[in-house]
């Protein structure tokens, strides 16, 4: 199969954890970086031995060698850089969340389809080797019926530049983190049918936006989903979970740990997974093939929106403290 020539446009630190999720596959990429500081994109260039640099984005467009772009720049300015690779016919992997508005989401997507490019939103959470494992019980109906989702972090991080701006972050953590467990939700159950949400006193104080918030869904079936997410002032690591109870059984896994664990009629089975946890290389070989395939991806532009709606209904929730309808 052909190599993708990819350009990871802006040089910030989630670049680097990118191209180093996605060791595995450089082989089949041609890799390019873009930054408006040229020596920065060159600096990652020769890091991750690229086969270019440039020093604007609008250079990297408009180079033929450059097939897709990767757009990991702040949330503000995803709706920018989209058009902008869109219109150069170039087809486009966009970090989460994929906009700071529903406005902002939907104009990405008509741009996408008047230029006949593919447009997928990088929500590796859905690739990591755990959760497609589990994905695949829930649908051969191992546990039964589901009757309770549970996703729960409290994890040490204090946000810095843009993402302490609710302007260009396009809220606090639930919309930036948050968001992953959101569409976790939306992938093992489809679409809840209302929301209600809360968020936590604040432990960074200088942060614009909520450090933490709680978020109930619940669907017509009976089934609940609870996510509890924040970042706190705490040093003490605790792991993130994952708990899924069904009518017959439950499974249980924390994310970044090479295991899964199914209880079913009284008895406990350790899956082992062996594959990266962060999902990050699958997740950039699904661009590939969808573009490769002429389909849309599993994690199309409408997708992406489809989490956006929910993280927003919740801030909603949250502001006006009330249960809200998703309909």
């Amino acid at each position: 199969m052909n190599r993708l020539g990819l350009c990871v446009v802006g040089c910030g630190s989630f670049a680097q954890t990118f191209c180093q999720g996605i060791e595995a596959m450089r082989s089949e990429l041609d890799l390019y970086f873009a930054s408006r500081d040229l020596s920065r994109a060159q600096q990652y260039a020769t890091t991750f031995h690229a086969q270019g640099a440039f020093g604007s984005y609008e250079e990297a467009a408009a180079d033929p060698r450059v097939e897709a772009m990767y757009v990991c720049t702040p949330h503000h300015l995803h709706e920018q850089h989209v058009y902008l690779a869109a219109s150069a016919g170039k087809h486009v992997l966009v970090e989460k969340p994929m906009a700071c508005s529903l406005g902002e989401g939907r104009r990405m997507i008509a741009v996408a389809e008047s230029a006949g490019v593919a447009l997928m939103v990088a929500e590796n959470y859905r690739f990591m080797p755990q959760v497609r494992t589990c994905k695949e019980l829930v649908d051969c109906d191992a546990i039964g019926d589901l009757r309770l989702i549970q996703l729960q972090e409290e994890a040490h991080f204090t946000p810095e530049q843009w993402r302490t701006n609710t302007d260009q972050n396009g809220g606090g953590v639930f919309i930036d983190g948050g968001i992953h467990k959101v569409h976790f939700l939306r992938y093992m159950a489809g679409e809840p049918d209302n929301v209600l949400a809360s968020a936590l006193p604040s432990a960074i104080p200088a942060h614009e936006g909520e450090d933490g918030l709680v978020m109930m869904v619940r669907w017509a079936s009976g089934l609940v989903g609870v996510i509890n997410h924040s970042w706190t002032g705490s040093r003490i690591r605790r792991h993130p979970w994952v708990a899924i109870a069904g009518i017959r059984g439950r499974i249980y896994f924390e994310p970044g740990q090479p295991w899964l664990r199914l209880e079913q009629d009284g008895t406990e089975t350790i899956i082992q997974i062996n594959e990266d946890y962060r999902g990050l290389a699958p997740m950039v070989r699904e661009f590939r093939d969808s573009i490769r395939e002429g389909r849309n991806p599993e994690v199309s532009g409408a997708d992406g929106l489809g989490d956006l709606k929910l993280v927003l209904k919740a801030y909603e929730s949250a502001e006006r403290n009330m249960s809200l309808p998703l309909t």
